[in-house]
């Protein structure tokens, strides 16, 4: 993993909204607090969106963009796979410009494969995060 400063984290994020395709899935895996919310954020910038705001009690947000929504949804309050069948994460994802899933472990089967994996770890600096895209 290789550690990341907020304007590196913001940089990749513009450069997934850049080059993802139209639709693409993004899987945000890591511990609690470890940046993924802070990259849905850089996302939304990147997008021209509204700010992200903290999934805390809704497991879906959507922020309308010029080139087409920007759907987040976190999946880490559900106690069984079978419970993102309520999501319909499909659906979500053929009407997103880009779906980004945090905890799409917890989904299972139900979450669509991803364009994109990123892992976020904490970092030894509490400035950085550490930050592996695994597919």
């Amino acid at each position: 993993m290789a550690s990341h400063t907020q304007a590196e984290l913001e940089a990749v994020a513009r450069d997934l909204w850049r080059d993802a395709p139209r639709g693409a899935v993004v899987w945000l895996s890591g511990e609690l607090g470890s940046g993924k919310t802070t990259f849905v954020q850089a996302l939304t910038q990147a997008a021209g969106a509204a700010p992200a705001r903290s999934p805390t009690f809704a497991l879906v947000h959507e922020y309308p963009a010029p080139d087409g929504p920007l759907i987040h949804v976190d999946c880490y309050r559900l106690k069984h796979p079978d419970e993102a069948l309520d999501l319909d994460l499909l659906g979500l994802a053929a009407r997103a410009r880009l779906l980004a899933i945090e905890w799409p472990e917890r989904a299972g089967p139900h979450a669509p494969l991803p364009h994109a994996h990123f892992r976020f770890a904490h970092a030894d600096r509490a400035t950085h995060r550490e930050l592996v895209r695994v597919a």
